[in-house]
């Protein structure tokens, strides 16, 4: 207690120099906190909008399907698959579906599609489709009609109320043709999926492919995001790995995580330049406060006290300084973060159009989450330990006479 009462009334024998090397640490810090915090925000959202716009966090398929997606690699809508998924606790939601491509055909139009056999409650629950409604009604259950994607139905220039033909190829060779009134258009940022979606329920999909009580996968949702890998474990146990496959949203989609992976990547490097310049900052802080304080160091000495407790209580004030440095860059940093975790920033312009067109929404949202303040934190922490290196060799060494000619 001694050591800290004295490091304490050192450290405001001169505010200027404690104010200077705590606000170093402060916008380090507080920087640190806004840059990563906005960084985890976009992955945070790009896996958000990923999962919720088709996939789920993970799915179940048919052992071998997702390396050769056909109909005929469908599975069978079991009571005891259908029992197995529900005594799993975890499990938010899922979502039924039998996938194919067909033609897709009205008046002169004609374009592959991809059909989509959903149960209408159960998809809306996993994906928010109705929300995507920009014309026209939702699917009922065993709708006999269709919502068709709203660049796929510029493109046929149809219409809610018009009818929509599909032709393809069904279970086991069967032939599929069907006509479909067309109940509503969704829209979807993606591109990609804008553009091919057709949507019926799962009962007319299976009507459509001969594929009665079969399904191409079943689209898993889970309350914690942060443990949905734990509840795909649990499926794959539950279900026999011969019959059937588990997979989650990052084994479907690498390039996603690649992507993510190589931004993170230099997101760390532009961090650790932050934390290089500070940490030179520090540096220079305590050389110079070292030089200043070097003839009282050598006249503390000089009266009796042990090196080894000057070193302590200089390293004492050093710990002190940067502690009120981290406090103050985390306390500047929380409200911000929240409310831009809470509302946030929109974007505009031509970096909203291209976001659009990526299937991302045009926002930048923060992340709020406790691990990276704790190490955000902690890093600056073994700055200060690896820079208070040197005033402990400079004060080990010190000789009373060298000191006091300062």
């Amino acid at each position: 207690m001694e050591t800290i009462k004295i490091a304490w009334r050192n450290l405001w024998r001169n505010k200027r120099r404690t104010l200077i090397t705590s606000a170093s640490v402060f916008f380090a810090v507080f920087l640190a906190l806004l840059m990563r915090g906005f960084q985890l925000g976009s992955y945070d959202l790009m896996v958000y909008n990923i999962v919720h716009a088709y996939s789920g966090y993970f799915q179940v398929h048919a052992s071998g399907y997702w390396d050769d997606k056909i109909i005929n690699n469908s599975f069978e809508h079991t009571p005891q698959l259908q029992q197995e998924i529900s005594e799993i606790p975890e499990v938010d939601g899922y979502a039924l579906r039998l996938e194919s491509f067909a033609l897709g055909s009205f008046g002169m139009q004609t374009k592959g599609v991809m059909v989509t056999g959903i149960v209408p409650d159960e998809e809306n629950q996993l994906t928010g489709l109705q929300k995507k409604l920009v014309e026209g009604n939702y699917l009922l259950p065993d709708d006999d009609g269709a919502l068709v994607s709203q660049k796929l139905a510029k493109y046929l220039k149809i219409s809610p109320g018009d009818t929509l033909v599909l032709i393809g190829q069904g279970f086991h060779g069967m032939s599929a043709a069907g006509i479909f009134p067309v109940r509503g258009i969704v829209h979807f940022p993606s591109p990609d999926l804008d553009s091919r979606m057709v949507y019926l329920s799962l009962t007319a999909s299976q009507g459509l492919f001969s594929a009665d009580n079969r399904l191409t996968s079943i689209s898993f949702n889970v309350p914690d995001i942060k443990k949905y890998s734990g509840v795909a474990a649990k499926v794959k146990e539950k279900l026999d790995p011969v019959t059937y496959e588990v997979m989650t949203w990052k084994e479907m989609m690498p390039d996603v995580v690649q992507q993510i992976q190589s931004d993170n990547v230099s997101g760390l490097i532009m961090l650790g330049i932050l934390y290089m310049i500070v940490g030179f900052g520090i540096f220079g802080t305590i050389l110079m406060l070292f030089s200043e304080r070097t003839r009282e160091f050598g006249m503390m000495i000089a009266i009796g006290m042990p090196k080894l407790k000057l070193i302590r209580i200089v390293v004492t004030e050093l710990f002190m300084t940067g502690f009120l440095g981290v406090i103050a860059g985390i306390v500047a940093a929380i409200p911000l973060l929240y409310y831009f975790y809470i509302h946030p920033i929109p974007i505009t312009g031509e970096m909203a159009e291209t976001t659009i067109q990526m299937g991302f929404e045009p926002i930048m949202p923060a992340a709020w989450e406790v691990s990276y303040f704790l190490g955000q934190s902690l890093t600056v922490v073994i700055i200060l330990l690896v820079v208070m290196i040197l005033p402990v060799v400079k004060i080990s060494r010190l000789t009373v006479i060298n000191a006091l000619r300062k």
